[in-house]
Order: C-alpha cells, then sequence, then structure tokens
C-alpha cells in the first residue's frame, strides 16, 4: 500500500502541469476562530462571518441581522479593494430556459421549433435581511492572479503534513506578518436601515493579508492542513 502511494505521488509531480499555491489568511481587525478558520465581527447590530474556503479566494459572506428593524446589504457600494484596485460585490447571473417556435410564409408555410438556454446577468445591488434572520452571499469575480504575484525568492525549502498520514511533503513555503505581506486586501461592505424612507449607512471595513503561502506540484488534497475546508484557507492555480 504504501509503495502504490509513493508511485501515485510520484506520476503525480512528474504529470503536473500547474503549480498550487495554498494560501493561509489572517486579520487585523476581525475575531479569528481557530477551530474553523472562520473570520467574525459582531457587535449589537450584525454578525458578520467571512470565510475564504475554496479555489481562487471564493468571498463567503455570512450577515445575521440582531436588530428589531430590516437591514439592507448594499452590494453595490460594497467592494473587495487590492493595491488600489477595487471590485464591486454587486453581481448576479439568471437562468433562462424555455423554448422557441417559428413560423414562415413563402411559397409555403414553414415551421420550426427549437429551445433556449442563455444566462443573463442582473443587477442585484441589494439584499434584505429581516429582523434577527441572516443571509449568505459568495463573491466568486476577484480576479484570483493578484494572488500569484509574491517573489519566488521570498519561498524557501520546508515540509509539511501530509493529508495521507504519511512522511511529510517537500514544498516552497514562506511566511509573512501584517508589516511584510505582499498580498493585503480590503473588504468594504455597506449596510443601510431605513427610518421614514431615509437610509442610515454603516460601513465596515475588514482587512486580511496572506500570512502564509507554500508552493506545490501537489493539489491541496495532498496536505493535512487543506483537508478540512477552513475558512482561512484558499488556493489558486498557476500554470507553469
Amino acid at each position: 500500500m504504501k509503495t502504490l502511494l509513493i508511485i501515485c505521488l510520484a506520476i503525480a509531480l512528474l504529470s503536473s502541469c500547474s503549480t498550487y499555491q495554498m494560501n493561509t489568511l489572517s486579520s487585523t481587525n476581525t475575531v479569528h476562530n481557530e477551530r474553523t478558520g472562520e473570520f467574525k465581527l459582531e457587535n449589537d447590530s450584525v454578525k458578520i462571518i467571512y470565510s475564504f474556503a475554496g479555489e481562487n479566494v471564493p468571498i463567503h459572506i455570512n450577515i445575521y441581522n440582531k436588530l428589531n428593524e430590516p437591514i439592507y446589504a448594499d452590494w453595490e457600494r460594497s467592494a473587495f479593494v487590492m493595491d488600489k484596485k477595487s471590485t464591486s460585490y454587486a453581481d448576479g447571473v439568471l437562468q433562462v430556459d424555455g423554448t422557441v417556435s417559428s413560423t414562415s410564409i413563402g411559397r409555403r408555410i414553414q415551421y420550426s421549433d427549437g429551445t433556449i438556454s442563455a444566462q443573463v446577468t442582473l443587477p442585484q445591488n441589494l439584499t434584505f435581511i429581516p429582523p434577527h434572520a441572516q443571509i449568505s452571499k459568495t463573491i466568486t469575480n476577484v480576479d484570483s492572479k493578484e494572488f500569484q504575484y509574491i517573489t519566488d525568492t521570498l519561498f524557501k525549502q520546508s515540509k509539511v503534513p501530509s493529508g495521507f498520514g504519511g512522511s511529510d511533503l517537500k514544498v516552497k513555503l514562506a511566511r509573512f506578518d501584517k508589516g511584510n505581506s505582499p498580498l493585503f486586501f480590503k473588504s468594504y461592505l455597506t449596510l443601510y436601515t431605513l427610518n421614514n424612507n431615509v437610509q442610515k449607512l454603516i460601513t465596515y471595513q475588514n482587512d486580511f493579508y496572506v500570512s502564509e503561502a507554500f508552493r506545490s506540484s501537489l493539489g491541496p488534497e495532498n496536505f493535512s492542513n487543506f483537508g478540512d475546508n477552513r475558512g482561512d484557507h484558499f488556493y489558486i492555480k498557476i500554470p507553469n
């Protein structure tokens, strides 16, 4: 069994056409859950949970309304900001399915039938959050290429635990703190309540940075730390 595992790993190393970069995030102004890896901001009005688990830094946001009145999340005025580049959280995709029929009259009458399947992008700028209820949104339009630009010289040869319980695996590893991380971004989240149709805006800014990154030709499932869908972990693939 051990020999088979070694052979499989060797084949994966030889056949891989991408380098995987596994990233660990930290935050300067949220509460980090050490067990789940999620990041929390909480006050008397709301509880906001961030998770980034998955490929290409998906931003999973959960908002719980603690008030006795509705709250509105304004995604058009909310954004991901990295290196002075802003990406709006306002997006939405509507799946359209149906049938189409047509009739043409010339020298003879012709009929035709078919089907249509399309996606229409619509602005979904607002989300209504009832009192003492929660909503979730996942943003997937962040450009993950921004996270590839860590200078090779910052990586050192190291080892991390295998996900199969075997020997530690060789990787290229880089560690940072909030003062020297090359990958630092902000999440701006705009919420508001209505009082006589007048908006009372509340804006939250949360800061995150990559505190650890390692590169390997093996995917994240091969490493014990990345097999548990933690909220502070995400990975990208860098073409060789």
